[in-house]
This record gives C-alpha cells, sequence and structure tokens, in this order.
C-alpha cells in the first residue's frame, strides 16, 4: 500500500514530541499525540504502513504488534479526517457590507466624551444627554487621554438612538446596537474595545482574563461560566494586579500581554462568595448585559489594583479554571499542545485567518509557558493553589 498522501492545506506542527494538525481551509485545528504526530509525518514523507510500523519499533521499542494497531488506527482516522476534508467546500470570504445595517440619521452630538485604550483615543458622540448620563459612568473609569490625544487624532465613535434602540456606529458602518438603554452601557464598552484590540496591530485576542504577579503574566483562559472573572477576583485579593478580563490580548515580539483596564465583571451569583474580600461589592451600581444578565463591575484604582495602561507583559502561566460544586479543587499539569489546542477554541486572530504563521507564532510562543488544568469548588484553595505557583 503507497503512504498516504495529503492535501497542502492539512500541516503539522510540532509542540514539543506532540503535535497539531491544521485544516486552514476548513478553519479546524486537531490534537495529536506524539505517536499518532510521529506516523503523521512519516505519512508525509510516503512511507508505507509497513514501513511506519518498523520505525515504531526501531525508534521507539513499540512491540511490532501493537505498532502495527497504532499505524492502523491512525491511518484510519487520517482516512475519515481525509474524506471529510475532501467533501468539506473550501472556506470563502463573506461580503460583510451586505449585512451592514443602514446608518441612523446622524444629529448634532449633545455631549462629547473621550476615552483612551490600547494608546488608542476614542471620541464617543452621544446624540443625548439622556444616553450620556445612561452610558458615561460604566466608561469614566478608565485611563484619561492627554489634551493633545483629545485633538483630531481621536476616532470617532457615535452613540445614537435608532429604530432598533441604540447604535454605535464607526465611519460608515453599524459596529453594535443594543435593544435598550439599559444594554446600551455594556455594549458601547464592548465595542469601544473591540475598536482598540483591532486597531493594536496585535496577533490575537483570547476569552481569557489575565493577571500581573512579580513580573509575569498568568493567563486565565476558559467557557463563559468556568469561573475566570470570580477567580481573577480572588488572586487580585491576594495581590495580584489585573491585566484584562474576558478579552485578553496578546501582541508584540515576543508575544505579550497588552493592559486593558476596562473593570472586572461580577455577576449576581459570585457577589456573596466575594463579599469578604469586596465589602463594598453588594453596593456597587448593577449594569445589564444585552444577555440580560446583572452585573457589577471592580473598576481600576477604585476598587482593585491593575497594571498601569501600558503595561505589556510576558505570560509565564496558562491555568484554565472550570468550577463545579461538587469537584475537588487541583491544579494539574496540563501538556502544551493540549493547551493550545484548548486555548485556541477562544481566539480571534487579528489578521481573520488561522494559518500556518499564526499557529507558528503561538507555538514558540507556549513553549515557554506552564500549563494546568484547574478544576475547583472553592475559591480560597484555588487562590492560594495560584498564590503558591506564581509566587
Amino acid at each position: 500500500m503507497p503512504g498516504l498522501i495529503t492535501p497542502a492545506d492539512l500541516s503539522l506542527h510540532l509542540v514539543g514530541q506532540e503535535g497539531l494538525l491544521l485544516d486552514s481551509a476548513r478553519q479546524r485545528l486537531y490534537a495529536v499525540n506524539a505517536c499518532a504526530a510521529f506516523i503523521w509525518r512519516l505519512l508525509e514523507d510516503g512511507k508505507s504502513p509497513a514501513e511506519i510500523t518498523g520505525s515504531l519499533n526501531l525508534h521507539f521499542a513499540v512491540p511490532a504488534d501493537m505498532a502495527a494497531v497504532y499505524v492502523a488506527d491512525v491511518l484510519r482516522q487520517c482516512e475519515a479526517l481525509l474524506a471529510e476534508h475532501k467533501e468539506a467546500p473550501t472556506a470563502t470570504l463573506v461580503d460583510m457590507g451586505a449585512r451592514r445595517r443602514l446608518l441612523p440619521r446622524r444629529r448634532a452630538a449633545g455631549v462629547v466624551e473621550v476615552y483612551a485604550l490600547l494608546g488608542g483615543t476614542f471620541r464617543v458622540h452621544y446624540d443625548s444627554v439622556g444616553l450620556a448620563e445612561g452610558i458615561h459612568p460604566l466608561l469614566r473609569h478608565g485611563p484619561r487621554p492627554g489634551a493633545a490625544a483629545e485633538g483630531a487624532t481621536a476616532s470617532d465613535v457615535w452613540v445614537m438612538h435608532d429604530e432598533a434602540g441604540v447604535a454605535v456606529a464607526a465611519g460608515d458602518e453599524v459596529i453594535g446596537v443594543s435593544r435598550t438603554l439599559e444594554d446600551a452601557a455594556v455594549a458601547v464598552r464592548a465595542c469601544l474595545t473591540r475598536l482598540a484590540v483591532s486597531a493594536s496591530g496585535g496577533l490575537c485576542a483570547v476569552h481569557a482574563g489575565a493577571l500581573r504577579r512579580g513580573g509575569a503574566a498568568l493567563m486565565l483562559p476558559g467557557e463563559a461560566g468556568h469561573g475566570k472573572s470570580t477567580l481573577s477576583a480572588g488572586l487580585a485579593a491576594r495581590g495580584f494586579e489585573m491585566l484584562s478580563d474576558d478579552t485578553t490580548l496578546l501582541a508584540g515580539e515576543p508575544l505579550r500581554v497588552r493592559c486593558l483596564p476596562t473593570g472586572l465583571c461580577i455577576k449576581r451569583g459570585s457577589c456573596d462568595v466575594l463579599r469578604a474580600h469586596y465589602p463594598r461589592l453588594p453596593s456597587l451600581p448593577e449594569w445589564r448585559r444585552p444577555d440580560g444578565k446583572q452585573v457589577r463591575y471592580l473598576m481600576p484604582g477604585r476598587d482593585l489594583r491593575w497594571a498601569g495602561p501600558d503595561a505589556a507583559v510576558d505570560v509565564r502561566w496558562i491555568v484554565f479554571p472550570r468550577f463545579h460544586p461538587d469537584h475537588g479543587t487541583a491544579l494539574v499539569a496540563l501538556p502544551r499542545h493540549e493547551a493550545l489546542a484548548r486555548l485556541l477554541r477562544g481566539v480571534c486572530f487579528l489578521s481573520g485567518s488561522l494559518d500556518e504563521r499564526n499557529i507558528a507564532g503561538l507555538i514558540a510562543w507556549i513553549e515557554r509557558i506552564d500549563c494546568f488544568d484547574l478544576p475547583l469548588s472553592s475559591l480560597d484553595a484555588a487562590t492560594a493553589l495560584l498564590d503558591r505557583v506564581c509566587a
């Protein structure tokens, strides 16, 4: 049987002995263990199953019968992947213009406020005093631009009433909509963050929080509801400095976390857990997110320590928190290839593409980072563990 020929847009990237298989046409990534990575490389070289079996036996002392089983299993998976790949249409660019909403008619701004984020300055035009009074209190705690930055170099953003509720526009495009004024403040906050990240020149934004300890950064990636923000608040109470909440920007060479001082979002269910560390938390104003959840924000400088707005910090640890009341609390080492595969579920590349260059950049970056899984049921136990690891 001849060697399996793999498509040009399927590429293997090594992370230590393990690997990540990138399907760039379908924008998918698969984690593969060391044995599968070794077999795939030999398949790419045109080796036959018999030759690969012999190589496993020779280089890894895998018994011949077991090596044959490994090779057959990987071949089955490869053939299934290639069949799926062949049948799938190639990814195409979508005409984003077709999905843009018509801009509401702009009126003279009732109030203009200026905000700074990631070195950029945003001049926000509220078309009524009521909009400014409902939104500005959530945004005013961030870093303020200097007088020179408030001039012609600022990016203009419009916040306007329209038939759908409240629209946020930049340039000639509506970039955000909220149904009511109650939702608008969090929506505008998200839009300004997205604009700042997009203009940053960074590699990617990660769905993660980040904190600084002793000159190094700890990243906390994970899906919504896994306890990232609550854990961040607990760590901040132990002396960690906040870098970002929910959106973490990786930028520069080498890649570093850039500070995003937009406040730490705390849901209602976490208030009782954090009350001992933040006695003012129950009295802070509540804000409604577009998903309907009521939240409070711990603000930089006012409620907790936050790194300076220009901070850029090397990542030393990546920890994936997974809260469940029935879990124990333990820090478990995680292979880097598995950590990167998990991380990429929440990564948005600013170039818009998951390609070989971007993957290579992240692999080089993660090789220097210690990665862990953190199942937890106790905030105090989890923060004590991380306090020791990050000391």
